[in-house]
């Protein structure tokens, strides 16, 4: 199995769910190795690989530190380029937020479909995981279990009748994750919504970048893209927040009310177990179902 990486430089523009002002993107192809890098492109700064290590804040987004500044809201696009089989990519960001488009990884996997994926010369390592851990916090939880695909089974429980209890599970594939996660979006309250707008907080935060839920009731036009899209929305968040380990893996993640927070302090415990898992290479000849190069739109909007 060989490195990936686009085939060509992406450039997008949108707005920034906290800012609510207008921010551009260009991911360009990078060497093996590269891993993925993050650079603020408005300010002098040099690229930053990302790691768990390198999230400075997970209140309403993951945050990284990029030199001496920071840039929001990675998880979706780092979702996109795991679930898609990116390896590396060096990501500029003119500002400080990656934009959020409608909220979910849509717009993300469109544009490496458009720009195209390519092999690249060095051989994929992949974590591969030899036993249970796990992690308890508040009431919440989270844990990998050993496995030969990346696997995801991930629970939610509100009170709120829009939500309730949602229960999914996933095999991730880039087919999978383009046809069941992609387009599932984030969501929040509107009463929470707009605590955040009078703390100058959630700016761009609209129907157009979010589901918005008032008491009973989905506030957007056009509904729920997934019966389920909460908990799609969640496991979403989930594999671009595990994706900071910087390489795939073989493994089955289950999760019960993890958010931001609790999947960083899994990630960075996952780093920490260095007895419960190996780094693998895999001969070429060797099939392997989450991680097929061949990218076929699904029709996703």
């Amino acid at each position: 199995m060989k490195q990936r990486t686009v085939k060509s430089t992406i450039e997008m523009e949108g707005i920034g769910l906290h800012t609510g002002e207008k921010m551009s993107l260009v991911i360009s192809p990078a060497y093996p190795d590269t891993g993925i890098c993050f650079r603020r492109s408005d300010i002098e700064c040099e690229y930053t690989r990302v790691s768990p290590y390198t999230v400075t804040s997970t209140q309403l987004a993951t945050t990284i530190q990029c030199g001496n500044n920071t840039i929001s809201t990675i998880e979706h696009l780092m979702a996109a380029l795991y679930g898609l089989g990116i390896d590396n990519a060096k990501i500029d960001v003119c500002g400080p937020e990656v934009p959020v488009f409608d909220g979910s990884s849509t717009a993300f996997v469109n544009a490496v479909y458009n720009a195209g994926v390519t092999e690249q010369a060095k051989a994929r390592k992949f974590i591969k995981f030899k036993k249970r851990i796990r992690l308890e916090k508040d009431g919440k939880w989270i844990e990998v279990i050993p496995s030969r695909f990346f696997k995801v089974t991930f629970d939610i429980e509100f009170e709120n009748e829009s939500i309730g209890q949602q229960k999914s599970f996933i095999n991730v594939t880039p087919e999978s994750f383009t046809k069941e996660l992609a387009s599932a979006r984030t969501f929040g309250f509107r009463h929470e919504v707009e605590q955040l707008w009078q703390m100058g907080l959630a700016k761009g935060g609209s129907l157009d970048t979010a589901v918005v839920i008032d008491g009973t009731d989905v506030l957007n036009p056009e509904g729920l893209r997934y019966r389920d899209e909460f908990v799609r929305h969640k496991m979403l968040d989930l594999v671009g927040d595990i994706s900071l380990l910087g390489f795939p893996i073989f493994g089955h993640i289950r999760a019960y009310k993890s958010g931001h927070n609790l999947n960083n302090l899994f990630a960075r415990t996952l780093i920490e177990s260095a007895n419960y898992y190996d780094i693998i290479e895999l001969p070429d000849t060797v099939p392997v179902q989450n991680h097929n190069l061949e990218l076929k739109p699904q029709g996703i909007s």
